[in-house]
């Protein structure tokens, strides 16, 4: 097995910070681009995670994202924007990437 590493997919307003903290970052415009780009990964295993924008990935056709949800590997995180109202719902990401990864569900307090 080859070595499997972390990527993400931005928009270009984004991914300046993630190549800063030396992270592969490929830039797409749309949901598509980044659909086509993810299903290239899944047919390698050289990629494990992919860190998508969130706006770029709620614009990945629902049929490529069910299929992107039942694979293996990678696993596709969307990762949501600065907002500081949110709290609940960063709660949320981090209990159902939780519950991809260990298949159980857990309660964070």
């Amino acid at each position: 097995m080859r070595e499997q590493r972390l990527v993400v997919i931005a928009s270009h307003g984004l991914s300046a910070g993630f190549a800063l903290a030396g992270v592969p970052v490929f830039e797409e415009r749309s949901g598509e681009d980044a659909a086509a780009r993810i299903e290239g990964w899944t047919e390698s295993d050289s990629v494990a995670v992919v860190l998508i924008d969130e706006p770029l990935y709620r614009n990945i056709p629902e049929e490529v994202r069910r299929g992107l949800q039942q694979a293996g590997l990678p696993v596709v995180i969307p990762v949501p924007g600065p907002d500081w109202t949110s709290e609940a719902t960063a709660h949320e990401y981090i209990v159902e990437i939780l519950r991809r990864a260990i298949g159980y569900r857990v309660r964070l307090q």
